[in-house]
């Protein structure tokens, strides 16, 4: 499984991946868009994973993303922003950086910050805490990614970190030792270097690291994401048989489930909701009954479409890291003492229409 590369003269490997999952197939509604889109097709909503023990609020919102699906094709597509990226925010007379509205009013505030100065109309949210989001990665067996000597040394300290910051936890009452030891145990890794397998806290931990940027940061949260999907795939694939009409109905079942994407019944939809359940009941959301369903349908079709192609799922989703500023490697601006970016909003606002909107 390759990971989204994360540095140095990797970048151009990843534009190459990138431009790969892009031929192989993968949204917010903006202002303008292509007029070949069927924006209803797709199901939009902002991800965040945060450093805070609640998954409504705590303390920086680290990861912000945009995960975009269509169920109708599995198309999946990941925009991610930077959180050292400035925006206007209300009530404030400098601009503040995007990790802000997370700290002062939970992810409903940042979802309307981040529509605010995108132009942009998401509703829908999912968000969870670091724990919540290492005992996801956890129960789907885990992650492989690329990973390098440095990010493993720098991966020991973060994850030593957290656990030291969970024993705290543990004093506290807020948390038992049984929890601590089935998150942080073995968390010590030996290991580097390609197609490298990560337990939940190792990869959170791995998508968290700032050493290098916070642009990498990004990236590497964006990777473990994506490899996430890849896992949940690998799963769906030891317990389900898909097929399309196109295709047929497979002969060779071996006591799996069959299910026809075409004509998925009700009992195949309560069948696959208990396998992808730990998704949604460990996050924060907002999301309906039939939000929940057209992700289920998205994951289960490019799942399926990825393992005919004979790649991995996650090379059929697409990814985006902005701003523009961060991906070019600009110097940091300065705002009242805080070091981020001031970004040219109609330039980025432009680049989230070419990803989203362009085939």
């Amino acid at each position: 499984m390759q990971a989204f590369i994360t540095h140095g003269p990797r970048t151009s490997v990843l534009l190459k991946l990138l431009a790969l999952a892009a031929a192989l197939c993968l949204l917010l509604p903006a202002a303008s868009f292509a007029e070949d889109t069927e924006k209803d097709e797709w199901l939009n909503f902002l991800l965040l994973c945060n450093e805070g023990m609640n998954n409504d609020k705590g303390n920086a919102g680290n990861t912000v993303m945009v995960v975009a699906m269509n169920p109708g094709d599995g198309r999946i597509r990941l925009l991610g922003f930077t959180w050292d990226t400035f925006i206007e925010y209300e009530g404030y007379d400098v601009p503040q950086r995007l990790d802000m509205p997370f700290r002062n009013g939970g992810v409903e505030e940042v979802v309307n910050v981040f529509d605010a100065n995108f132009n942009m109309d998401i509703h829908l949210f999912m968000s969870l805490n670091y724990l919540n989001l290492a005992s996801m990665i956890d129960e789907y067996g885990g992650v492989n990614v690329d990973i390098t000597r440095a990010e493993r040394n720098a991966l020991n300290g973060m994850v030593a970190s957290k656990k030291i910051r969970l024993q705290d936890e543990v004093k506290g009452g807020l948390l038992t030792q049984a929890v601590i030891d089935m998150l942080a145990s073995d968390y010590y890794l030996n290991e580097y270097g390609p197609n490298t397998h990560l337990n939940g806290l190792q990869a959170v931990g791995f998508g968290w690291l700032q050493y290098d940027s916070v642009y990498n940061c990004c990236m590497r949260e964006s990777a473990v994401v994506g490899c996430m999907f890849n896992s949940v795939a690998t799963t769906l694939d030891q317990k389900v048989v898909f097929y399309t009409d196109e295709y047929g109905r497979p002969e060779e079942v071996r006591g799996k489930r069959i299910i026809d994407l075409d004509d998925v019944s009700e009992d195949d939809m309560v069948f696959l909701r208990k396998a992808l359940s730990p998704i949604f009941d460990k996050a924060y959301h907002d999301l309906s009954g039939d939000n929940i369903d057209s992700i289920i349908l998205t994951l289960a079709r490019t799942a399926y479409l990825a393992k005919r192609q004979g790649v991995n799922l996650f090379e059929r989703v697409e990814l985006l890291v902005l701003p523009i500023e961060a991906r070019e490697g600009k110097q940091y601006d300065v705002i009242a003492g805080a070091k981020g970016y001031i970004i040219d909003k109609e330039a980025n606002m432009a680049a989230i229409n070419e990803f989203l909107y362009a085939d």
